[in-house]
């Protein structure tokens, strides 16, 4: 594999969210050419589940795509501070409403590791309790339930067709299947 030599790097937007940066960058002995980063923090995905076996998702509207999407809920680590199970709960409380009791971390990805530093954490909540905080202002969030065998004809369907959920949900169909473990 060939190892990245950064030659030079500039930052060139710099934004709340994201900054852009671009690398002159060299493989191995070949050329040297630019390439751009975005970046991102840390960030974090919930999937949590009722008693009952319900998914908790929330539709809200999506500036970027034009419309709304049925996601998982979702954030970032707004700070070094913050740990990733600490924002996971933070986010849970604002998006869905619910302090989970019990929250596993099952997975941790690359969001897009062709142009971004975006690293999620994915965890499982259980043991939901109402615990709202207030949603941030530009957040128009509503939560729906969903049974968990429903989630892999909602993908196929294009119901859900956001990547970090969907990566989210599925790593939670493929170490559990549809019959959930107790988190302990």
């Amino acid at each position: 594999m060939s190892e990245v030599n950064i030659l030079n790097s500039r930052r060139v937007f710099e934004g709340s969210v994201i900054s852009v940066r671009v690398d002159e960058i060299q493989l191995d002995d070949g050329p040297s050419f630019e390439k751009e980063t975005v970046e991102h923090r840390e960030s974090i995905v919930v999937v949590p589940v009722t008693e009952d076996g319900h998914v908790l998702l929330v539709s809200q509207t999506r500036v970027a795509t034009g419309g709304r999407s049925l996601e998982v809920p979702a954030g970032n680590t707004e700070s070094t501070d913050l740990s990733p199970e600490a924002a996971a709960q933070r986010e849970l409380r604002e998006e869905v409403g619910y302090r989970a009791g019990k929250m596993a971390k099952i997975g941790a990805q690359w969001v897009a590791p062709g142009y971004s530093t975006e690293w999620m954490h994915v965890y499982l909540a259980s043991d939901l309790t109402p615990d709202p905080l207030p949603m941030d202002v530009d957040e128009d969030v509503v939560v729906e339930r969903y049974p968990l065998s429903d989630i892999p004809s909602m993908i196929r369907a294009g119901a859900i067709c956001d990547s970090m959920s969907i990566a989210a949900l599925l790593t939670v169909l493929c170490l559990f299947g549809d019959e959930l473990p107790v988190i302990r």
